[in-house]
């Protein structure tokens, strides 16, 4: 399991600030599972922040061949990766993840990149969907959706 981290200190400290004031911490868990599966499925939409790596030469042809029009890099096909895309949380954490049915047979490589195809011959770009780079750490857009979470959360400790 990766864990996602937070880089910005003022995101942290709001975070940890609006933690604090809580006796029950499901509430902003619950708030920021559905932040994270939000901006999971908005970097689908967007074809990645930043923009995924386009289809390979090879794949546009095979698609052309058998007459598949692609719809974004990762297609949104009915139980695809995108709709396996689901959240968790419990009393102090949240999680997000993607991957069941057929799409977890290519979840992982498409997150993080890797050799595909037979003989491990095609080299697969990374297409994080996951709000997180490489090192784990929140992508800019996911960070500032969770510090108004929290933000949010501490405005209520004081009402």
């Amino acid at each position: 399991m990766s864990y996602l981290q937070i880089a910005d200190e003022n995101v942290r400290q709001t975070l940890m600030q609006a933690a604090q004031q809580m006796d029950d911490l499901t509430p902003l868990a619950a708030s920021l599972e559905r932040v994270l599966v939000s901006q999971t499925l908005q970097n689908f939409h967007a074809n990645g922040r930043p923009a995924w790596a386009g289809l390979s030469p090879v794949t546009l042809e095979i698609y052309r061949r058998q007459g598949i029009v692609p719809q974004g890099i990762l297609q949104r096909t009915a139980g695809g990766l995108r709709d396996s895309v689901q959240g968790d949380h419990d009393q102090d954490s949240a999680t997000v993840g993607a991957g069941s049915g057929k799409s977890k047979d290519y979840a992982a490589i498409h997150q993080f990149s890797g050799m595909a195809g037979r003989n491990r011959k095609v080299e697969i770009k990374p297409r994080p969907y996951l709000p997180m780079d490489s090192q784990g750490f929140l992508q800019p857009e996911a960070e500032v959706a969770v510090e108004y979470t929290a933000n949010y959360f501490l405005a209520q400790a004081f009402k």
